[in-house]
């Protein structure tokens, strides 16, 4: 008797065991949509990793220029043709006030951001693409695009389209001085896909 309540046991345990291993191996498959699901709560980890490379105050240490037109290059090499832009762009920096100014950028990593330029100050929101090496800030529902090239830990490159950057600058300074807007003009009237703009110190 005793012995038939053993295998009785152990059959029981067997089963139960049997039973269990299948119901794991069921529930154990990966759903499709579990694996490819991003949620919200990823996307902002995500964002928060990203900005967080940019986060902090920046402060304008000179103008940056970047050339990528073939336009700019015909006849001279591409160093060549960043000095000549940058000197002439310093130039119209210095004649409207920046080099007194000097402009801030503060970009934190929940995606909002401030910028003083010129005496004003103005505050918005920014989406960061490190790949691509471009940001999009909208200050008041504008958004302006521009080039933003990380150089070490200290330093950025913030460059815009000679018209958008032109455009910003008149806006906050409210210049009407002819001859300084003809000091910016030159970057739309004489180079074609040019990127000019401000670099930028920790």
């Amino acid at each position: 008797m005793r012995h038939l309540l053993t295998i009785a046991i152990a059959m029981t345990l067997l089963v139960s065991c049997s039973t269990s291993r299948n119901n794991a191996q069921q529930g154990g498959r990966l759903n499709p949509d579990q694996v490819f699901t991003i949620t919200d709560d990823d996307i902002a980890r995500e964002t928060l990793s990203i900005n967080s490379t940019i986060k902090g105050q920046w402060t304008y240490s000179g103008p940056s220029v970047d050339v990528s037109g073939k336009n700019v290059l015909a006849g001279i090499g591409k160093p060549i043709a960043k000095g000549k832009i940058k000197k002439k762009l310093k130039n119209a920096f210095k004649k409207i006030g920046l080099d007194k100014a000097r402009p801030q950028f503060t970009f934190n990593e929940d995606g909002t951001c401030a910028v003083t330029l010129l005496g004003k100050s103005l505050k918005g929101t920014y989406n960061y693409n490190p790949s691509q090496e471009k940001i999009s800030i909208k200050w008041h529902g504008v958004p302006v695009t521009a080039r933003l090239k990380r150089d070490g830990k200290k330093k950025l490159h913030l460059t815009f389209d000679a018209d958008k950057l032109l455009s910003i600058l008149t806006l906050a300074g409210n210049f009407t001085d002819s001859s300084t807007i003809k000091a910016l003009s030159f970057l739309m009237d004489h180079y074609d896909d040019v990127m000019v703009g401000f670099e930028l110190k920790k």
